[in-house]
Order: structure tokens, then C-alpha cells, then sequence
């Protein structure tokens, strides 16, 4: 088998022994904390790999993605509260809600261009929240949130650490198929149209690719599966409240992206990693954890600006390279 074969099989297995890796985790280990945070983990990579989708392929700066997650968690605690339906058959509901959801919020934020979007996405993530909040009806909960509508039924059937157990599978096929998406979206020609709408936006509507068309698909499809992870953590935590739109989050999350790699396949996974080891490495103080990330994300930027994927590719290039000669 020549070289670049086999570093292609290399680079299209991997990913399937990490998955593997991940799969024979809850077997070896019995830590309810590490779980839940590999579960978060999980969660997390879900909704930087799919606003990744948007933000580094499609080239649309939108920051109301952490609001569409948390309205995927409303979506089933206010159907589990307030008409008895169970988060099982609200899961899918929830996921088609996000991208009705983030339909109705692109048609008007996708006619602008660069900060615009962001300003205004940036703006319906706090009227969001605002309208949340400021409940008083009962409705959402208002600052005390939702709690107690209901979960999937793995405790009766596998007991409470059972329950986690199949959590963290849920999570991990969930993670795996948005992937899956992702990957597809990236290698089809509907990905070729929106890198050349990102790079070049004047020849890309010179061949007939409509960036307001093909932009809105790309939001309104990531938003689904945003909304699937929100129903889902909304599920594993028993509760949805206003919290869960801090500031910090959104930074934190965009961090991820920026830090991974903006617009490479699995950058923002990286990047998710390493932040989240970096934020339970500093529990015990967290009064200096959004100064670590800002951090980090300063001295990224400074040393390798197309993030920490970019940076070991060339690496790794570098080196065959060197051993070829």
C-alpha cells in the first residue's frame, strides 16, 4: 500500500477508534462526575461542531445559536409541564421547533452582511432571554425555570447509575449522527457553495449560488440539531432555566470554535476539549476561569490565528515532508 493511501485510511479511521474509545468508556469506569462531564462534553461538541457549520463554512457570523440549544430544553419542559408529553416524544418536536425557530430568525438576520448579523443575532439571543425571564405567568418558569416534566424511562429500566449509562450513549449516537451530518454537508457540493460564498461571494453569485437561499438552509439545518442537543441536556439535567444563557457560555462556546479551528472538520471539537479540561482543571477557582479562556484564545490567535487543527496539520505535513527527503 503506497503512503498516501495509507495516511488516507489513517485520517478516515481515526475518528471511529475515538468513537470506539468513547463507547467502552462507561465499562471501565464507574465516576459519576467524569461521566456527567463527558456527557457535557458530548453536548458541547454537538453545538460548536453544527454553529461551526455556520460560522466557518458558511461564513454567517450569528451568536444566537446558544439560544436556539436552550430553547430545544424549553421546547420539552413546557410540553412535559404544561400538556403531560413526555421528553421522548417531545426529542424530535423539539429538533423540528429549533429549526422553525431558526428559520423565522434568518429570514430577516441573513439579509444583512458581516457584523450586522452578528449585532442582530447577537440581539435576539437577549430578547430571548429577556422574554424568558421576565415571565410571570408560569408559562417558562421565569427565573426559577421549569423542572419535573419527565424523562426517558431509563431509571425504571436500568436503575440510577443505568440511567447515566444510557444517557451517555444517547449522547454519543447523538453527537456521532450530527457528525455524520456535518461531514456529508462539508464533502457535498451544497458545502462547495458555501465555502465559495465565504471566500468569494461575488463569483459565487456570478455562477448562480444564492448566498440568502443557501445560507438560510445551512442555519435552519444546524438549528434542528442544535435544538435535539437542548432537548436532550434540558432531559438529563431535569431542569431548564434562565442560566443556561449566560454570557459566559456564549463566549466560552465561541471560544471552542475559534481556539479548534474555524471552518476545519473537527477543529472545534479540539477546541471543545481542551477548554473543558482547562475549565474542571480550575473548579476549585473559578473566579479565574474566563480570564484562562481569554487567555487562551489571545495567545491562539497570536501564535497559530487558523486555530490548533490547522497548526498540527501543517505539522504533520511538515514532518512527511522531512521523512520523504
Amino acid at each position: 500500500m503506497s503512503a498516501p493511501l495509507a495516511d488516507s485510511n489513517t485520517l478516515r479511521f481515526w475518528p471511529l477508534a475515538v468513537v470506539a474509545a468513547f463507547a467502552v468508556l462507561p465499562w471501565l469506569m464507574d465516576d459519576r462526575y467524569f461521566l456527567d462531564l463527558i456527557i457535557l462534553f458530548f453536548v458541547w461538541s454537538l453545538i460548536v461542531t453544527q454553529w461551526n457549520l455556520v460560522l466557518g463554512q458558511a461564513g454567517i457570523f450569528s451568536l444566537v445559536q446558544l439560544a436556539i440549544f436552550n430553547l430545544g430544553g424549553y421546547f420539552t419542559a413546557v410540553v412535559g409541564v404544561h400538556l403531560d408529553i413526555g421528553p421522548a416524544w417531545s426529542f424530535v418536536p423539539a429538533g423540528l421547533f429549533c429549526a422553525l425557530v431558526g428559520l423565522m430568525i434568518g429570514l430577516p438576520c441573513l439579509r444583512l452582511r458581516g457584523p450586522y448579523v452578528a449585532l442582530l443575532t447577537l440581539a435576539t439571543h437577549s430578547v430571548i432571554f429577556l422574554l424568558i425571564s421576565a415571565d410571570t405567568s408560569g408559562f417558562t418558569g421565569g427565573g426559577y425555570g421549569l423542572y419535573g416534566f419527565g424523562d426517558y424511562g431509563f431509571r425504571d429500566l436500568f436503575g440510577s447509575f443505568g440511567k447515566l449509562v444510557a444517557h451517555y450513549y444517547f449522547a454519543l449516537i447523538l453527537l456521532v449522527l450530527a457528525c455524520w451530518v456535518m461531514i456529508r454537508v462539508m464533502a457535498s457540493p451544497l458545502g462547495l457553495a458555501f465555502r465559495a460564498l465565504r471566500d468569494s461571494e461575488g463569483y459565487a453569485g456570478a455562477i448562480g449560488i444564492s448566498r440568502y437561499r443557501y445560507q438560510l438552509l445551512v442555519f435552519t439545518l444546524s438549528s434542528f440539531f442544535i435544538g435535539l442537543a437542548g432537548s436532550f441536556y434540558g432531559t438529563h439535567l431535569g431542569l431548564v432555566d434562565p442560566a443556561g444563557f449566560s454570557f459566559g457560555t456564549l463566549m466560552l462556546l465561541l471560544a471552542m470554535i475559534v481556539i479548534g479551528g474555524t471552518g476545519s472538520r473537527w477543529g472545534p471539537i479540539l477546541g471543545c476539549a481542551l477548554l473543558m479540561v482547562m475549565n474542571d482543571s480550575l473548579r476549585d477557582i473559578p473566579q479565574w476561569r474566563d480570564m484562562a479562556v481569554g487567555g487562551a484564545l489571545i495567545l491562539v490567535l497570536l501564535i497559530w490565528p487558523r486555530g490548533i487543527a490547522d497548526a498540527l496539520t501543517r505539522l504533520v505535513r511538515k514532518r512527511k515532508t522531512t521523512d520523504q527527503t
